[in-house]
């Protein structure tokens, strides 16, 4: 059985990233598509404790999970059989460091098969040893977190853009005291214990080969 432990009280977050500029380019939407896409929603998720007949005892360890609804608000071509082939969702993410750094770390999500009269949710993750590494916290909060920021792509073109924590576009921008790494993960939901659970409610992942 899965604990889900939703967060229910929105904690201020500490204005330490410093925006290089104040000043935000304005975000170019396509002008042949677009898709309305909800602020990004935060869930702490213990590992899943699946009963498999070999009773191997562990403890399980918390996730942060990140969310967005997405859903196509407009198309100038309409797929006869209402799906979208593709599209992309980049990711960018700055947690709080226990060492008094910030870390931007970043990933693009390819997903495919995408019904364009039904909303569908996309969602990244942060595994419990990479909290517990850059934090030095057992215990996922979205309060770790300075922003969460990231545009939906289509045919090479963005359709809509989300954000937390910081203004629109915050991520196109130099960042004062952040550093960017590939040190740390972000993770899709295929790369998570949770990938065969709730099936239906996301957009499927691309598959790698």
């Amino acid at each position: 059985m899965i604990n889900q432990r939703f967060l229910k009280t929105l904690l201020p977050l500490a204005c330490s990233i410093g925006l290089a500029s104040s000043v935000f380019g304005q975000l170019e939407l396509s002008k042949d598509a677009k898709f309305s896409v909800g602020d990004p929603k935060f869930t702490q998720l213990q590992s899943p404790q699946i009963q498999d007949g070999n009773g191997k005892s562990f403890k399980p360890k918390d996730w942060l999970e990140v969310e967005v609804k997405l859903k196509v608000d407009k198309l100038r071509n309409e797929p006869a059989d209402k799906y979208l082939d593709q599209i992309k969702i980049n990711w960018h993410v700055v947690v709080k460091g226990q060492d008094r750094k910030a870390y931007k770390i970043s990933k693009t999500v390819t997903h495919v098969n995408i019904p364009t009269d039904e909303e569908v949710y996309v969602s990244i993750y942060l595994s419990p040893n990479t909290l517990k590494r850059i934090t030095g916290k057992a215990r996922a909060s979205k309060s770790d977190l300075e922003a969460v920021g990231g545009e939906v792509e289509l045919n090479g073109a963005m359709v809509g853009f989300f954000t937390f924590g910081e203004k629109n576009g915050w991520w196109r921008q130099p960042l004062k005291k952040v550093e960017a790494t590939s040190k740390f993960p972000l993770l899709d939901k295929t790369q998570t214990p949770f990938a065969p659970l709730w099936y239906d409610r996301y957009a499927e992942v691309l598959a790698k080969d």
